[in-house]
């Protein structure tokens, strides 16, 4: 059986902040399996301010494919990263076109990734809970 993620390229090399890149391009791009060869096998990841850490790997992209369902019109957008080779802070904004086809919901977020060994061992994504609620749900 081929192992999870496998032909989606060797990340041995790479750093915490190639790695959270290649995680968030893969969410944009919606390839579970591009998503799925950024993680160790017993990743977590967790989104504060309130959700219980999730783990281990499979749930994670499970997890995400929920997120995009959610969301089919949204992108993630890198704005930048920075870190060292095993921890790196990633910007992003997750974006929305309004209605009319201009500018819709914005949400501004970081995540924290940890790396070991070429993949991810944890992701804990920062964002403001409030401001996400009024952004895409209550102004719809």
């Amino acid at each position: 059986m081929d192992q999870p993620g496998a032909g989606y390229g060797d990340h041995t090399d790479a750093s915490a902040a190639e790695l959270g890149r290649e995680f968030f391009e893969a969410l944009d791009a919606r390839d579970p399996h591009r998503l799925r060869a950024t993680l160790a096998d017993d990743a977590v990841f967790r989104a504060l301010p309130h959700r219980e850490p999730l783990g281990p790997a499979d749930a994670i992209v499970d997890y995400f494919g929920t997120v995009v369902s959610s969301y089919p019109d949204g992108r993630w957008d890198i704005v930048g990263t920075i870190g060292e080779a095993d921890a790196a802070a990633i910007v992003f904004a997750i974006r929305e076109a309004g209605p009319d086809g201009g500018p819709g919901a914005l949400s501004d977020q970081i995540a924290l990734v940890e790396s070991l060994n070429g993949l991810i061992i944890a992701i804990t994504g920062y964002y403001d809970t409030a401001e996400f609620q009024r952004q895409f749900w209550d102004e719809q």
